[in-house]
């Protein structure tokens, strides 16, 4: 076991010279073996070991025993210890949080503390094989998406260094014989044994038969999690290609937008990835409330024929397909209407900040799109500024009748977002003039010896 561990360690570069190594240890047989194996190291490495331990108060005074257990083995052995006790139950009355998530979230608090406290380079954790192949098993049973199904990572990044599973590569049974032939006299902990939590169910009642079928379950599941995890690293690097191709906010809301017709050109798998990397981007982590099926949908979204659809996400992220634009984003959407009178010689402001001018002038000409030109003999004064209504209707230059603004914006890709607090102009009898920016009434410039109205808007 020894060998085995020693190079699974040089293998991944997990424990270096003259490093303080921070130790959690619960007086079971796992950690207890780690603590013993890493002070085997100590004086040939030079390391610093620090015993860490976290009486959860789940227990009574058996869980408080525990802490004093560890507590006495770091006296014997000549380590350093730091211990606490967390109220788990308080916790979980603040948050909403179940019992093993509010309990991981204070111990790992407590973890990054004394990290922090004594400069620790390495958090060891005693996790084993057996371990990584319920986390797997329990991951495919929750979700079909690669990149859920990667197991514990053998190190990452934590606090002052980083986090490492060194015995990731040994079974449950390696460590017990450990325990056996160096005589650690350990702590067992009843609750492993209720089954009310779903890994201690894995554990009992899914383990033993998939450990009958092949011994070296562990071997092979913790070889499957590395080349998952080296997999998606390079899916995850390609990516970024993609990204690259996208507008993405640092601001206070964060959001992204991205041509649909871009994103489509490159490879599903690189979609798939990008589309991960950017819920990361936005929640800042990858929640479990995205699901496979949340993933699905996007990209029927995505590849459906309907140019304006919208997707709501968890925790209020919105994704809006407006034609070629693509945005996720966390802000409201709530549409806002709006009618204000408008007099020559003043200027109004949209709630968007932009602003239309109403002016008389001495020259008809038109000046683009951005300004509207009409014979005041055509209009009837006050004018007003309003959003669409149903049934508004224009009459164009060059076509009999008139049309509607509905259509006009599904003409011109309008998103449908954008639709609804678009500015339309009218006269005070109701006729619209000008479809702001995109069309204008045909009889406005008919009379040329007219006085001449015009309306400047700026964005």
């Amino acid at each position: 076991m020894i060998g085995i561990v020693q190079s699974y360690i040089k293998k991944h570069q997990l424990i270096q010279q003259n490093q303080t190594i921070v130790a959690a240890v619960s007086g079971g047989p796992d950690s207890l073996a780690l603590l013993h194996y890493l002070n085997q190291l100590k004086v040939e490495m030079n390391l610093r070991i620090v015993a860490v331990s976290v009486d959860h108060g789940l227990r009574g005074e058996t869980s408080l025993e525990e802490l004093r257990f560890v507590e006495q083995i770091a006296t014997e052995w000549a380590l350093e210890f730091i211990g606490t006790s967390v109220d788990v139950r308080s916790y979980k009355k603040k948050t909403g949080a179940g019992t093993q998530e509010a309990a991981r979230t204070l111990r790992y608090q407590f973890f990054e503390q004394v990290m922090k406290e004594v400069g620790g380079d390495v958090l060891a954790l005693g996790h084993h094989g057996d371990d990584q192949a319920e986390t797997m098993m329990m991951q495919m049973t929750r979700s079909v998406r690669p990149e859920s199904i990667q197991g514990m990572p053998v190190s990452r990044l934590f606090s002052t260094g980083k986090l490492i599973r060194p015995f990731l590569c040994l079974s449950k049974g390696d460590l017990l014989q450990y325990c056996s032939v160096h005589k650690l006299a350990y702590k067992s902990d009843e609750s492993n044994n209720e089954t009310d939590y779903t890994r201690n169910a894995f554990r009992k009642h899914v383990m033993p038969f998939l450990k009958e079928q092949n011994p070296k379950l562990h071997k092979h599941m913790q070889l499957m999690s590395e080349r998952v995890k080296d997999r998606q690293l390079y899916m995850e690097s390609q990516a970024e290609q993609v990204l690259e191709t996208m507008e993405m906010s640092n601001k206070n809301e964060p959001f992204v937008k991205f041509s649909l017709h871009t994103f489509l050109t490159f490879p599903l798998a690189l979609q798939r990835t990008a589309f991960h990397l950017i819920l990361n981007y936005l929640y800042g982590y990858q929640i479990e409330e995205v699901s496979y099926m949340h993933e699905e949908i996007l990209f029927n979204l995505l590849r459906g024929d309907r140019p304006n659809a919208e997707l709501d996400l968890p925790k209020g992220l919105k994704v809006i397909r407006a034609y070629d634009e693509v945005t996720l984003t966390f802000s409201r959407t709530d549409r806002t209407t709006f009618t204000k009178l408008l007099y020559i010689g003043d200027t109004i402001e949209l709630p968007d900040g932009s602003t239309i001018t109403a002016e008389w002038s001495e020259s008809g000409r038109d000046r683009g799109l951005y300004e509207f030109i009409c014979d005041s003999y055509h209009v009837k004064l006050p004018l007003i500024v309003r959003t669409r209504k149903p049934g508004d209707r224009i009459a164009l230059k060059g076509m009999n009748g008139s049309k509607k603004v509905k259509d006009i914006f599904i003409d011109q890709k309008v998103p449908a977002y954008k639709r609804e607090e678009w500015p339309l102009v009218t006269d005070s009898d109701g006729q619209v003039l000008w479809l702001v920016g995109l069309r204008k009434r045909r009889e406005c410039t008919e009379d040329v010896s007219g006085t001449w109205l015009r309306l400047i808007y700026k964005k």
